[in-house]
């Protein structure tokens, strides 16, 4: 299953972050290159921040005792955290990043025209997604699997230990 069909899954999960992440990759496609940006909702009180600059965006969304940052340079990075969960994001060179997490840490890098890291944490959990040209890498919950496609993809939950490694022609995966 690819990591499309697993975003199309977790749309429900991601509510409308999924949907802001789709749109403005899909309206940056056409648009000029731009300065980076960077969106902050840091601890303390609930916040929503969301910027759009050619092709470059970003957004972070925050409950009061959660954390969420975000960066896009040439591409998209989106963070949405709940229930004392810290999660940072970023899009870059045409990549996109975007997690979502609920009582952990969790970080999703895109870099690269493609790339697609996608993670989604609904239980307290350390995570780690990383994509890179022409890749996808996804990580779920406890009950959804990891996947990495491409030939430069990282998806590992750190708390329990699953996840899979792809680099050109080597490819790991830890149940």
């Amino acid at each position: 299953m690819s990591v499309i069909a697993h975003a199309r899954k977790s749309v429900r999960v991601l509510g409308g972050g999924a949907v802001v992440v789709a749109g403005v990759a899909a309206a940056l496609v056409a648009a000029p290159s731009a300065q980076a940006v960077t969106c902050a909702a840091p601890p303390g009180t609930a916040t929503s921040v969301t910027q759009l600059d050619g092709r470059t965006a970003c957004g972070a969304v925050a409950d009061a005792p959660s954390g969420a940052w975000s960066y896009g340079d040439g591409g998209v990075g989106f963070a949405d955290a709940r229930t004392g969960a810290r999660v940072l994001a970023a899009g870059l060179s045409g990549g996109a990043g975007a997690g979502e997490a609920a009582g952990g840490p969790l970080a999703a890098i895109g870099f690269g025209e493609n790339a697609l890291a996608l993670g989604i944490v609904e239980e307290p959990a350390a995570a780690l997604v990383l994509a890179g040209p022409q890749s996808q890498a996804f990580i779920g919950d406890l009950r959804d699997p990891v996947l990495c496609e491409g030939s430069a993809a990282t998806a590992v939950n750190l708390t329990t230990g699953r996840g899979c490694v792809v680099l050109g022609t080597f490819r790991y995966v830890a149940p």
